[in-house]
């Protein structure tokens, strides 16, 4: 177990109400074969009729391979990507596209015209901020002269920023961001040593739009957006704050996602995660109030973590099974089990609409739920990639706290504050994992 130093960080209808994780059921016939003994004699008492119950066997869970595989680690190969009509080499094509500052690679498809092929691809650029991931379609075309391939071109076609991960998100930030931001404060404040500065995005954040490049060949472009937030100075001796807007940003293939914010004062960009670090909104809170017990809080930063991990999850996609419409089996999970817990607390969050939505929640006794248990499951079904998360909170004493699914406006810090209303230090640890979804029904 880790301490955890760093802060973390569809709508459907109807309401279906957990009951908890379940493993398995024993189902009755409802007209169960009775078999009487029907030999008596007047000094024996007539015995009771035996019931007979007959099981209906539970259907196995089939879930249907994906036959997308892993090229050597690198990259992710789809089935519709055929190697047999030939075109350039698969390690050449690797070789030439993949980046070090690439999360995840994903060969979607190519097509082979005489000595021409054209890749397309998909690039998740690695993301050090922790919000706003984002994924690019892009195309590639190899040019075969003699017996040799070799790139000839690149050029992206969408470019997709998960925006509502900066929805509400706080930041601390420090000196190399400190400098820089209190151009946005009146003329002439002074910056005392120690001080700290924290940026805060309202809950206003409109959709990140990636603008048409006049060049697609050139991976750094500008978006257009439209929200708000504050920015708050506070020492031992001032306390103040500015408000900003923002209309515009930048994004590039290395993950680099930059706000151009705005005051009465002047204008100046901010790269969460650069120079900053996310905290959570219970961190947030503790900050900005006068009598901060932040030692005792019961926020995440406080909290212990455990790895927690799915064999439903490949190449950080939740397996399509999972999903309302292809199944609706909740995903197998597993994790340490943590000393002093006697039971954990499960839930799965949307992360990518304008109020998580509860899409699960359960409690276990044990360090493992199986595909398909999760009595009251609810799937994803978004029809562009949504991030989903699973939380595991190891507690001292189990807590009956009767959530409905789905929920709106919960996240983690929902949880945390139910598990610990009664018992302050009820929660030990947590643990999370998180995969993209998307339902394509073209596909499947």
């Amino acid at each position: 177990m880790r301490r955890f130093i760093l802060p973390l960080s569809l709508i459907i209808s109807g309401m279906l109400v957990f009951s908890g994780c379940v493993n398995d059921t024993t189902e009755v016939n409802e007209e169960p074969t009775v078999i009487e003994n029907t030999v008596s004699t007047p000094e024996e008492e007539t015995p009771e009729p035996v019931v007979e119950v007959v099981e209906e066997e539970k259907e196995p869970i089939v879930i249907e391979p994906d036959n997308s595989y892993i090229y050597e680690d690198l990259c992710k190969v789809k089935e519709e990507y055929d190697e047999t009509i030939g075109g350039a080499p698969i390690d050449l094509i690797v070789k030439e596209l993949r980046k070090e500052s690439y999360d995840k690679m994903v060969l979607l498809s190519h097509t082979v015209d005489g000595d021409t092929d054209t890749v397309k691809y998909k690039v998740i650029p690695r993301n050090f901020s922790g919000k706003g991931s984002s994924y690019i379609i892009c195309y590639a075309d190899f040019v075969k002269e003699g017996d040799e391939w070799s790139l000839s071109s690149k050029s992206w076609n969408e470019w997709v920023i998960k925006n509502y991960e900066f929805y509400g998100s706080s930041w601390v930030a420090n000196s190399a961001d400190v400098k820089e931001l209190s151009k946005l404060f009146e003329s002439g404040f002074a910056f005392d040593d120690g001080a700290s500065v924290y940026v805060h995005f309202r809950k206003n954040l409109n959709i990140i739009s990636v603008l048409s490049n006049e060049d697609p060949s050139v991976f750094e472009t500008k978006f257009g957006t439209n929200f708000g937030g504050t920015i708050y100075y506070k020492s031992d001796n001032e306390n103040t704050s500015v408000d900003f807007t923002c209309m515009e940003g930048t994004v590039n293939d290395d993950g680099i996602i930059s706000f151009n914010l705005v005051t009465e004062n002047g204008e100046e960009f901010f790269t969460p995660g650069e120079s900053s670090i996310f905290i959570s909104e219970g961190l947030y809170k503790l900050y900005m109030s006068d009598n901060a017990d932040l030692e005792n809080a019961a926020v995440l930063e406080n909290l212990d973590t455990f790895e927690v991990t799915s064999e439903s999850i490949f190449y950080d996609e939740w397996i399509k099974e999972t999903g309302s419409e292809n199944g609706n089996i909740s995903p197998e999970l597993s994790w340490e089990k943590v000393d002093g817990a006697t039971s954990y607390a499960i839930i799965m969050l949307d992360l990518d609409v304008e109020n998580y939505i509860l899409h699960a929640y359960c409690t276990s006794d044990t360090n493992h739920i199986d595909l398909g248990a999760m009595d009251e499951f609810l799937g994803p079904t978004p029809r562009d990639p949504h991030n989903y998360a699973v939380y595991v909170f190891a507690l001292k004493e189990a807590v009956d706290i009767n959530l409905t699914v789905p929920k709106h406006d919960f996240d983690t810090e929902n949880l945390l504050e139910m598990l610990t209303k009664d018992n302050p230090g009820n929660v030990i640890s947590y643990g999370s994992v998180s995969a993209s979804y998307e339902y394509l029904s073209k596909v499947w």
